[in-house]
């Protein structure tokens, strides 16, 4: 997956997505981190981050839009979705202050999709095409993806790669999800 940065705004109905050219990091000592120290290092309950927050993260001037390319090496599909929320419920040592793992759920509405066969588009214009996306605010779908980051013994990232990055919701957590779908 690709994961992109764009300027986002709001222009009457529509959205308009504007690359930067830059990309961003959910996992590792990035977003997700940053964000959960800025909160106090919550342990054994749940926690959100809402777009604005995550945008207020990147500490530059304006709005921004975290779009990820979920098949960025395709040369049949374009498939862009954007991160609206992701809501974190991280298990761990309070004392210490040690995450564990923290399984989560990312809120996600579809900017972009289609087939390139069944559109005039040359792949080979793809980052063109990428410079500048605008969509309709109330035509998109949304969809959730639950994943878990690692803790601090394995500086917050995600499961190996190739492995089935599961998650085992119970208890706390699994009243915690419950309440955004």
């Amino acid at each position: 997956m690709a994961f992109m940065l764009y300027n986002r705004k709001e222009v009457g109905k529509k959205t308009i997505y504007k690359n930067t050219g830059e990309s961003f990091s959910l996992a590792g000592y990035n977003l997700i981190y940053n964000a959960w120290i800025n909160m106090g290092q919550p342990i054994n309950k749940g926690w959100s981050i809402s777009r604005d927050y995550l945008s207020s993260l990147i500490k530059k001037e304006g709005e921004y839009a975290f779009l990820i390319d979920f098949d960025p090496t395709a040369d049949w599909r374009i498939g862009i979705i954007e991160i609206d929320n992701i809501h974190i419920y991280t298990y761990g040592d309070k004392t210490k202050k040690i995450a564990y793992w923290s399984p989560l759920m990312l809120e996600l509405r579809d900017i972009i999709y289609f087939e390139t066969e069944d559109e005039e588009f040359d792949i080979k214009d793809k980052n063109k095409f990428l410079q500048k996306i605008s969509t309709e605010s109330d035509d998109t779908k949304k969809s959730v993806e639950f994943l878990y980051l690692n803790g601090t013994d394995k500086s917050w990232n995600w499961g190996k790669n190739g492995m089935t990055n599961a998650a085992f919701i119970q208890n706390e957590a699994r009243d915690y999800f419950r309440e955004f779908f």
